[in-house]
């Protein structure tokens, strides 16, 4: 098997919960191992604690992020208020049952923001063209130039919330009965055109970019596995799933519980240990001393 069919076998592999939760046991169990080394613990009870702390790691870590993810979830099912945020990124990095999941929602979530940063320089662009000649402007794109200034701030701040709507929100029950349903349709139908010239001049290339890698590589793999690349691409287009109390619920149960599954494992295993008559030096000694006080020497 080439290298390029290995790493690909390895990256198919990260998509599964099992095998990731035993590389993180594996890393933290070897690494509470390793500390031994060097100290009067013998070999074989060192290797014992460490397949311990491992096994336990693997173990609990699956349990932990099982249960914390429902814990989360009871505490607070609903997306988090701030969604940019320290607890934010680590729920979506962490937070999902693989880190390859997770690499995955960070990346559309970056693309998320990638797409709002030209967003906004686009609109920036286009109002300082309907400052400097608002003919040419209305000539060009069909829009009234004190039109887009109207709106074009409220677009770019709106995103996927639509928030340059608001004002109709916000007005009194009386106030809306006065303004009728024409007139929200006039509204609505002035935002979209504004909100249709940024994203014509801006995101939408990103997301047609996106689009065209699909088409390029449907059908194609990732050499020695299943993963499709064009799938991949796609999955891109995509928004960031929002993060919830389940997600950082899942995160520290993550954490905790491959913390703990070492810190059991290892316990246990040196119970075995001495269970099965592995003494380090210092217990040698201390025994050679207490047999020589009982025969009175």
């Amino acid at each position: 098997m080439n290298q390029g069919a290995l790493a690909g076998k390895f990256l198919q592999l990260q998509q599964n919960d099992l095998f990731q939760e035993a590389i993180e046991g594996i890393l933290v169990g070897g690494t509470a191992g390793l500390t031994q080394l060097g100290t009067d613990t013998p070999p074989s009870q060192v290797a014992i604690q460490t397949l311990a702390g491992i096994a336990g790691g693997v173990g609990i870590g699956l349990l932990g992020k099982s249960i914390g993810a429902r814990i989360g979830k009871a505490i607070n099912p609903n997306p988090l208020k701030n969604q940019e945020g320290v607890l934010a990124g680590i729920g979506r990095t962490t937070g999902q049952k693989t880190l390859a999941e997770g690499a995955a929602e960070q990346a559309r979530y970056a693309k998320g923001q990638i797409k709002q940063e030209i967003k906004e320089q686009t609109s920036a662009q286009l109002l300082n063209e309907a400052l400097q000649n608002p003919q040419a402007f209305a000539g060009k794109y069909g829009i009234d130039p004190e039109t887009f200034k109207k709106y074009h701030t409220a677009v770019s701040a709106a995103g996927q919330a639509r928030a340059g709507l608001e004002t109709l929100e916000n007005l009194l029950p009386e106030q809306r009965k006065q303004v009728g349903v024409a007139a929200q349709q006039v509204m609505e139908q002035v935002f979209n055109q504004v909100e249709n010239l940024i994203n014509t001049h801006a995101a939408a290339n990103l997301d047609n970019n996106l689009m065209k890698m699909a088409m390029l590589n449907k059908n194609k793999t990732v050499p020695g596995t299943d993963i499709d690349i064009g799938s991949a691409f796609e999955s891109l287009l995509k928004d960031a799933k929002p993060i919830t109390g389940e997600h950082l619920g899942r995160a520290s149960g993550r954490f905790i519980g491959d913390e703990v599954g070492v810190a059991v494992g290892m316990g246990l295993g040196g119970m075995l240990s001495g269970a099965l008559g592995i003494k380090t030096e210092k217990d040698k000694k201390i025994e050679e001393l207490e047999r020589q006080l009982g025969r009175g020497y």
